[in-house]
């Protein structure tokens, strides 16, 4: 049982490694010259990557300043959703830090109506390349994080099992088979405790 324990956690801290370790195939095997093209060439890239490219997102109508602010912005997040796809899900919200990094000038006009004032807010957002690639740096980080943290609470739960199966071998075999049903009983709660609590966090 020990043995099958340490083999598990083996197992665990390899997928780790192989979650965190990546090794572009672009730097393999790079002479000086093609490392100095390769070079001249992602810098190149970077600056057409870098450059400005400024959108107008405009919310709807709205009764108050503050509503109309709020409304521009759920307008960007939306787009900014959309524009990162495929390569973000578009049920992920982006970080706000990274969000705000886009916004270049937040626009109100107000405009008089029979009823009263009413407002409308355009927000001139930066969409260009760099803080795509920013955008996507941050999705693909919270995905490996989800997925480690999934990976781990799985673990747990099997490791739980194991604990509980050789639990209740253990003390079966001390009380000589006289608390059989409650032991049994006491390992299926367990196991059955954590796996509604591993089925509440995957959910």
């Amino acid at each position: 049982m020990k043995t099958l324990m340490k083999l598990l956690l083996l197992g665990f801290a390899a997928l780790l490694l192989l979650g965190f370790v990546v090794v572009s195939p672009e730097h393999r095997g790079h002479g000086p010259r093609r490392a100095h093209e390769h070079h001249r060439r992602v810098s190149h890239d970077r600056r057409q990557v870098n450059a400005p490219e400024t959108r107008q997102v405009a919310g709807r109508v709205s009764a108050t300043l503050d509503r109309a602010k709020e409304d521009a912005r759920r307008r960007l997040d939306a787009e900014i959703r959309e524009w990162l796809a495929p390569d973000a899900a578009t049920s992920w919200t982006p970080p706000a830090a990274l969000v705000d990094a886009m916004v270049e000038q937040v626009r109100v006009a107000p405009e008089e109506k029979d009823y009263g004032t009413v407002y409308t807010a355009v927000i001139d957002a930066d969409f260009g390349g760099g803080h795509r690639a920013r955008l996507v740096d941050a999705y693909r980080r919270d995905v490996t994080r989800d997925r480690t943290m999934k990976l781990a609470a799985t673990l747990g739960f099997v490791l739980v099992c194991l604990g509980a199966v050789s639990g209740y071998i253990r003390a079966d075999e001390a009380t000589r088979g006289y608390y059989t049903n409650r032991l049994r009983l006491a390992a299926a709660a367990a196991v059955g405790a954590s796996g509604v609590a591993l089925y509440q966090f995957l959910a």
